[in-house]
């Protein structure tokens, strides 16, 4: 069971290349926070010093580079620490002015930079992010050990010049999957650095376990079992006390807890699809009945699930093209 991948299923991401500047020396960018978002530069050619807010050093960074700011912190890029930065729109603004909406310039082209954004948009979304640390830095000459990056880098940052039909759609899918090998970057270097989540439990750093994410993988694949904390402890080999104290440390919520979520999520998945009747759902995802379901539900979500189906449904209708 690809735990991950359902997750990322669920927490329906959207993705975009907002922006895809090339500089010259002297460069400055100053980027304001956005809690919204997760924000990301590529640095595909030449060099230049990321600025976090909070952190003491400047991070150097190289063509091939990538960043991810997990929380939308405040940041600046500049290529040399003395350069002046321009506050990010009024170089959009400029960009804009001068018809070059996608890829402004700020002189002849010596670094180039691809930027964008992942929005993430449920409680399990919370889960996996709110642990990770202002900055992940994956360096070009560490890509190898995630297939595909440094490749998938380099398509990206040729399409987000492109005016070729389908370019639009193509980033958007690229975003996706480079959110993704971000992720997957970053759960190589949990084992190699106890620090990387900053101590903070999160989904990551639990499926990094061996045993506890074996133990999210038995709750994925059989989410309508009446588990207890002593049946998944069994599962993976584990005492009851040890296993309860490990997941809750490395997930930052307890076995149960999460449980609970992951049953609402999945359930505010089928009620989107619009299949299935409440009692029906209700078995699916682990309740007797349909009255114990909607209670738990009301409880986690805040709403009813028949409310949730017709105000989700009719969200998603009113955005598509008529």
């Amino acid at each position: 069971m690809d735990v991950l991948s359902e997750v990322l299923t669920m927490i329906r991401l959207q993705s975009a290349v907002s922006f895809c500047p090339e500089m010259s020396a002297p460069w400055g960018i100053k980027v304001p926070a956005q809690g919204d978002r997760a924000l990301f530069w590529v640095l595909s050619r030449g060099s230049c010093y990321l600025e976090v807010d909070g952190r003491e050093a400047p991070v150097p960074l190289v063509g091939g580079d990538l960043v991810m700011l997990p929380h939308g912190t405040a940041h600046t890029l500049r290529d040399q620490l003395q350069t002046p930065a321009v506050p990010l729109d009024q170089l959009m603004r400029e960009g804009r002015a001068n018809g070059e909406t996608h890829a402004p310039h700020h002189g002849g082209g010596k670094s180039a930079l691809v930027s964008g954004y992942f929005k993430l948009n449920n409680c399990i979304a919370s889960q996996l992010i709110a642990p990770l640390p202002p900055l992940i830095h994956i360096r070009a000459e560490g890509s190898q050990s995630v297939p595909w990056l440094e490749t998938m880098l380099r398509f990206l940052a040729s399409e987000s010049t492109s005016d070729a039909p389908g370019t639009q759609i193509i980033r958007a899918r690229l975003t996706d999957v480079l959110f993704i090998q971000t992720l997957r970057a970053f759960l190589a270097q949990i084992g190699e650095d106890e620090h990387s989540c900053e101590k903070k439990g999160g989904i990551l750093r639990a499926l990094a376990d061996p045993q506890i994410g074996k133990a999210l993988a038995v709750i994925h694949q059989q989410t309508e079992h009446p588990w207890t904390v002593a049946g998944l402890a069994e599962r993976v080999n584990m005492s009851r006390t040890g296993f309860a104290v490990r997941f809750s440390k490395l997930a930052g919520i307890t076995p149960l807890d999460y449980l609970t979520k992951w049953r609402m999520e999945k359930a505010g998945a089928l009620l989107l699809q619009g299949e299935g009747s409440l009692d029906e759902i209700a078995h699916r995802v682990g309740y007797e009945s349909g009255a114990a379901f909607s209670k738990a539900f009301k409880r986690e979500m805040g709403i009813l699930p028949g409310l949730y189906r017709k105000e989700q449904v009719g969200s998603v209708n009113s955005v598509l093209p008529r």
